[in-house]
């Protein structure tokens, strides 16, 4: 297949089709606007510079006693409004006159001594003096307007005029959309304080907003209420929230335009080794989604229809390709309706309970045969070997399609489950796992929840907000993986090592055909005939003795058979410690077995009772009883009485064969 040199949908950047001159004006419109933000807070500064910029004037064209004289005048005077303001109490008056006072010493000092460090050091003690005055005048003033404007907004609708006349600072933005944000927030009943970085895009516009402290006005209070703040903001676009970088900063997103809103077509498999990162998809700048199955487990969730399909496709589309990778599935769909599809490229595929037992037995035998083999080797240094690379062999990935439907069909497997998540990623073995229902009982239920295993985490869109914290973690929600905002099948967030962000992006559309395509070039093994069971389980042999590992490599061969996994008659595994004497149950046939004659054949011995078990066993049907002498013979009943070629084997094992 050939690969894509641009991928689709990308978006080329900035810096590639804006020259160095639009580049320019746009750092000089940005400081510009910066300016305008801040020209309340500027005013002091700016005063004080520009009258020492006309003292050096003067100085320029020289300066006579006349000119001295006049300035002297202007400072006695502006001394005598400040004295008359501070004795009659008049702050307007000794305000002004302070200011009047400051400015002509500036201009008097750069008008004698010109550009000099006298000069500057007068200019600098009246600006910091002038701040002393202005900066609580200021946030008073702030404070009484907006106190006021809150008011206004819980009691009537703001009026035209208000927030956009520049005497009211703190509701006046550089650009419509930053006003208008202010306003909104102000309308809210959460005034904001800064509003910082505001970035058009083509997709839209983002901004950073500093709110009030306190928790009725942290970001988490004002994403609570998102609805009221997006029709107060009456502008285009999907609005997004999220919390920055402290509690009281919200980060807004309104999107505009969404590149995304095509499906993207799938080019074939991009990758030839399961070691490098494996892109299902792109974001909207045009950046693959990438996802590194060898730093661990991979977690799938999503809607119905929402797209989990499409990203496993992509995913085992890729690793057919790969020559150091098994694919093993796992598919509760009847017929393995998502899976079955790729059965010529898996080296196993179940698509029932007892078929996933077989699978997951044949997962943690070759989980403890690879340990076992990674033991035996050492680095170039003598140093124990403790990963497992592609240089031992091929990884096993194990791809676990409804997940929750799996558990609820065979609770008894949750233990190998966890074991594998827990164990199995230092031997090359990776699971992926797919599920509608991220919820703790489908990762094994309470005590046992697995979903701290899943380094990786793939969402797609949910209906509901309480499966985000399910599928990312507490707080998730309010950190911004909002997967309700995701509009489309396909589009997805990704949580990972490499994506600690929120981020939508959306996943390529693996069609049936392509499925095809890729699946014969990359086949590896042969379908059944027509007429023979898709998945039949073949009949037992004995157990073979494992592999030994070529030299420099790891376990490899073709498809494993797998063997049956021994079970009650109601479809539960039979545990290990039970196995013995249901096997010689089954062997003893009508005549039944007794306590002593178990203890003689080594089932058990006077220090262990095994009468719990029976009783269960009697209670449920399985078995009947009848007097033999002076003992109680247990006897298997017509339903529950199906020998296997195990039970008729002296030297049987307790155990299922490794593989």
């Amino acid at each position: 297949m050939l690969r894509p040199q641009n991928p689709p949908g990308h978006v080329t950047s900035s810096t590639e089709k804006v020259p160095a001159e639009s580049r320019a004006r746009q750092a000089f419109g940005t400081v510009c606007r910066l300016c305008g933000r801040l020209r309340y807070e500027l005013v002091p500064a700016a005063a004080s510079f520009g009258m020492t910029c006309l003292g050096w004037l003067h100085h320029a064209t020289g300066v006579g006693w006349g000119d001295l004289g006049g300035y002297g005048l202007g400072v006695m005077t502006t001394g005598a409004l400040t004295y008359g303001g501070l004795k009659f109490k008049n702050r307007t008056a000794a305000g002004l006159g302070v200011a009047s006072t400051g400015a002509l010493i500036n201009a008097t000092v750069g008008a004698v001594a010109g550009p000099s460090v006298p000069s500057l050091i007068a200019g600098g003690v009246i600006t910091i003096a002038s701040y002393g005055v202005y900066v609580p005048w200021l946030v008073k003033t702030r404070h009484e307007r907006i106190t006021l404007q809150i008011k206004a907004a819980k009691t009537a609708p703001l009026p035209d005029g208000m927030g956009v006349n520049v005497s009211q600072p703190g509701v006046t933005g550089d650009s419509v959309e930053e006003t208008a944000l202010r306003r909104a927030l102000v309308a809210l009943g959460v005034p904001a304080q800064d509003v910082s970085r505001i970035v058009f895009t083509d997709t839209g516009w983002t901004a950073a907003v500093t709110l009030p402290p306190g928790k009725n006005t942290s970001a988490e209070a004002v994403i609570a209420k998102q609805t009221q703040l997006e029709a107060n903001l009456d502008l285009p676009g999907k609005l997004r929230l999220a919390v920055g970088a402290q509690a009281n900063q919200l980060i807004v997103r309104v999107q505009t335009n969404d590149p995304l809103a095509d499906t993207i077509a799938w080019q074939g498999p991009a990758i030839g080794s399961v070691e490098e990162p494996l892109p299902i998809g792109i974001y909207p700048d045009g950046t693959p989604i990438l996802v590194d199955l060898v730093a661990g487990h991979v977690l799938i969730a999503g809607g119905t229809d929402m797209g989990k399909s499409g990203a496993i496709n992509c995913i085992i589309g890729n690793l057919a390709a790969c020559k150091d990778a098994e694919v093993l599935g796992i598919d509760m769909k009847p017929g393995a309706l998502e899976l079955g599809p790729w059965r010529r490229n898996m080296l196993a595929l179940a698509d029932d309970a007892d078929g996933a037992r077989q699978v997951l037995t044949m997962v943690k035998a070759e989980m403890i045969r690879r340990g076992r083999y990674l033991s035996t080797l050492r680095g170039p240094n003598g140093e124990p070997v403790r990963k497992w690379t592609n240089e031992h062999g091929a990884y096993w990935i194990l791809v676990v399609d409804e997940l929750a439907e799996l558990l609820r069909q065979a609770p008894d497997v949750a233990s190998e489950l966890v074991t594998i998540n827990q164990v199995a990623r230092a031997m090359g073995i990776r699971v992926i796992a797919a599920t509608q229902s991220p919820s703790e009982q489908a990762f094994g239920g309470k005590g046992t929840d697995a979903r701290q295993q899943y380094s990786t985490r793939i969402g797609l869109p949910v209906f509901e907000t309480e499966p985000i914290n399910m599928i990312f973690g507490r707080g998730a929600y309010g950190r911004g993986w909002r997967l309700d905002w995701l509009d489309l099948p396909g589009k997805v967030m990704v949580s990972s090592r490499r994506y600690e962000k929120p981020r939508e992006g959306r996943c390529y559309y693996v069609t049936d055909s392509d499925i095809v395509v890729v699946s014969r070039e990359h086949a590896r093994y042969e379908e059944a005939a027509p007429d023979e069971p898709a998945r039949s389980h073949p009949e037992p042999e004995d157990d073979p003795e494992p592999p030994s590992p070529p030299p420099g490599g790891g376990p490899r061969g073709g498809r494993p058979l797998l063997r049956a996994v021994p079970t009650f008659p109601d479809g539960s595994r039979i545990p290990e410690n039970r196995l013995p004497l249901w096997q010689a149950l089954e062997k003893a046939g009508p005549e039944g077995l007794t306590k002593p004659e178990a203890v003689r054949r080594g089932i058990c011995n006077h220090h262990t009772s095994i009468g719990p078990w029976l009783s269960q066993w009697v209670a449920k049907g399985w078995l009947e009883t009848d007097k033999r002498d002076r003992a109680i013979a247990y006897i298997l009943t017509a339903d529950a009485h199906t020998p296997t070629p195990e039970a008729t084997n002296e030297e049987s094992s307790a155990c299922p064969a490794s593989l």
